[in-house]
């Protein structure tokens, strides 16, 4: 019988400095934090509505990514509009690249300090 799955909780990054991944997070992408156990490591919780959750977890180092801009391990997050987030990351400095999917869906593809791939869109 297999395992009954009833939906999406959390999605965890590794970072390696949480205080500057907090100001990426809560800075540019406006998220909002959420109480977080002490589990005996630093990390921050952030809410991403109906439930789900982002828990950035402290390390002394992160592993690497690809080199391919938009081919990564990723979150995606919904945007209300995508070119209004693209001027405002553009505004602040933040290097992103764009990208459309076979479905036509515009997206954006930004890494946050530690190289964790966010897709908005």
């Amino acid at each position: 019988m297999p395992i009954t799955i009833e939906g999406f909780h959390h999605a965890g990054f590794l970072v390696t400095d949480v205080e500057r991944a907090a100001a990426f997070y809560e800075g540019v992408l406006g998220l909002r934090p959420l109480a977080r156990p002490d589990f005996g490591f630093p990390g921050r919780w952030y809410d991403l509505g109906h439930g789900h959750q982002l828990h950035l977890m402290g390390t002394p180092e992160a592993p690497g990514q690809t080199s391919i801009p938009t081919f990564d391990r990723h979150i995606a997050l919904r945007v209300s509009d995508v070119e209004e987030t693209a001027r405002q990351l553009a505004e602040a400095g933040i290097e992103f690249a764009r990208g459309s999917g076979r479905s036509g869906v515009v997206q954006l593809f930004v890494r946050d300090p530690d190289g964790n791939m966010i897709e908005l869109r």
